[in-house]
Formats: C-alpha cells, structure tokens, sequence
C-alpha cells in the first residue's frame, strides 16, 4: 500500500501549526533579508502584501514576539501561502523529505541565470 502525500490541510490541527510556525519563521527569515522572490513566484500576492504590511507595521517587536503575533493574526493568509506552494507534509507536519530552506535552495537554483 502505497502511501498518500499529505497536504496542508490534511494535516491535524497541531500537526498543521507546526508546520504554519515552521513556515512563519522560514518566512521572516526572508523577510528581514528582502529575499522573498522565490514565494513571490506563486500567485500570493495578496497575501504576502497584508503579511509584509504587518510585519512592517511591527518592526519593534522582539523577533519571537512578532513571529507569535504575524501567525496568530495572519495565519489564514499562511494557509493560503502554503497551499498554493503544495508541498508534501509528514503527519507531524514537517515538510516530507525537505527542509524550507533546501526547498529555497533548490527553487533558486532551478532559476536560469539572466545574461
């Protein structure tokens, strides 16, 4: 029996909070580097403007501060994000056979050097 690739919102509801903080975190991390391309590829736009806005908005906060605030208060616009990239999870909610970041490395390299 073969098994079926989770996704996002197949995930229970801890399980997909894992993965909507690890998520968050991978995203401010970009976020602060102004190195956001990658997702911007994917039709989220909206989603990521409200987010960037947030984020901008409140700047002051300590850095876990506003990584709880962003996901409690943007955490729809997450899910939107997540979804539209489709990745597969395991049902704990890590990303299945990646990392964020390796999935970043690996978006980057896929894109042809501009001449």
């Amino acid at each position: 029996m073969q098994d079926t690739e989770l996704t996002i919102t197949d995930l229970d509801e801890p399980a997909q909070q894992t993965a909507l903080t690890d998520f968050a975190h991978f995203y401010l991390r970009h976020y602060r580097t102004n190195d956001l391309e990658i997702i911007a590829q994917y039709k989220v736009d909206y989603a990521m403007n409200d987010i960037n806005m947030y984020l901008y908005a409140n700047q002051y906060f300590q850095p876990q501060q506003l990584a709880t605030d962003v996901l409690t208060n943007k955490r729809d616009l997450f899910l939107a994000i997540l979804q539209t990239i489709n990745l597969p999870y395991n049902t704990n909610g890590s990303l299945k056979d990646n990392s964020w970041d390796s999935w970043y490395q690996q978006q980057y390299a896929a894109i042809d050097e501009g001449k």
